[in-house]
């Protein structure tokens, strides 16, 4: 499962991560919850868990601020489609 989610920072600025499998994987390890659980019972926390998670492995092993420190920085988040890749047929 993937999912888009926008991460809108207290500068302004913008950012878009793609939570993959290794996200979902560490979320349910995290929280005890399946990915069943996440249709519904999603929290701001899981969001931004996700999202950290997303940006950490794009950077592949470049520093990033610890979890605590880079949610303080956030201002907004939502989400996208479910699957990105995945586009409806046209009529």
């Amino acid at each position: 499962m993937k999912l888009e989610i926008t991460i809108t920072y207290n500068n302004g600025d913008e950012a878009t991560y793609v939570a993959q499998p290794p996200e979902w994987s560490k979320w349910e390890k995290s929280t005890g919850k399946t990915i069943a659980d996440a249709v519904e019972k999603m929290g701001i926390w899981d969001l931004m868990f996700l999202a950290y998670n997303a940006m950490k492995r794009e950077k592949a092993g470049k520093p990033v601020k610890p979890f605590e420190v880079w949610q303080d920085t956030v201002s907004d988040i939502s989400t996208g489609e479910s699957n990105p890749k995945a586009t409806e047929p046209e009529a």
